[in-house]
């Protein structure tokens, strides 16, 4: 009798386990088009605040998929869904963050192959 009970509770323990991390999985979107861009920045002065702050401000925004933002390389490599973010959204977000009086500016953006 013990051991139905303790199986019937490790059955339920493994249960509630898989409902609760499905619960929490994002969902993954098979055959999204996706853009990546290259931003050249000017303007951050560490990786630690400016380039993380930016990289953070982008993740926020549906359509952005990921945001690598480089201090070193003066530049973020942005993969983004654009039929639910533009490009010109994108350099706003860039451009409108805020870290002390910081002003960040792009020079150019280029597209790369996604394929």
């Amino acid at each position: 009798m013990k051991f139905k009970l303790l199986f019937l509770g490790l059955a339920l323990f493994v249960l509630a386990t898989n409902v609760s991390q499905a619960q929490e999985s994002p969902i993954k979107i098979e055959n999204r088009i996706t853009n990546t861009i290259v931003v050249n920045i000017d303007g951050m002065a560490c990786q630690e605040g400016c380039a993380d702050k930016i990289a953070s401000n982008l993740k926020t925004n549906d359509g952005v998929i990921s945001a690598d933002i480089s201090f070193e390389n003066k530049n973020g490599i942005i993969v983004y869904d654009p039929s639910l973010i533009s490009i010109e959204q994108v350099k706003s977000v860039i451009t409108d963050t805020k870290v002390k009086d910081y002003n960040y500016t792009i020079n150019s953006v280029k597209t790369q192959d996604n394929n």
